[in-house]
């Protein structure tokens, strides 16, 4: 049997309490991390159904990961600090300004990683409480 694609779901029908926290972060956060979190709420409560709670250890769910790491490169520049860490790479000598150039990119990078991972567990988290409550 077919499954029919699920309807993505509006803002607008979300608990308030996620509505609340994505206002907040339209609000608080730096720009892109509002829709990144609005981006893997959505995943989250499409996923979670059928997947339960999201464990960044677990292998195996390439098609979450790519998803979480295309809302990172949409949402929070993940795509830019890769290029530039990858033109740090190349330029590289062992003078001490190349090397600080690679280590500024490499830890831009993994930043946005870890908030990506951050926002995508928390939005797991976030869907259920909803569904449990």
């Amino acid at each position: 049997m077919r499954r029919r694609p699920s309807r993505p779901v509006s803002l607008a029908e979300w608990p308030p309490a996620l509505r609340g926290l994505i206002n907040a972060a339209d609000v608080e956060c730096p720009e892109g991390h509002a829709a990144a979190l609005r981006a893997l709420t959505a995943l989250a409560s499409h996923k979670f159904p059928s997947r339960g709670l999201f464990d960044p250890g677990v292998r195996g769910d390439d098609g979450l990961f790519s998803a979480i790491e295309s809302v990172a490169v949409a949402h929070l520049g993940l795509g830019e600090a890769r290029v530039h860490w990858r033109a740090a790479l190349e330029a590289a000598q062992l003078d001490l300004e190349p090397r600080d150039r690679i280590e500024g990119a490499a830890l831009h990078v993994q930043t946005i990683s870890d908030t990506s991972y951050y926002y995508a567990g928390l939005a797991f988290g976030l869907v259920s409480v909803h569904l449990y409550r």
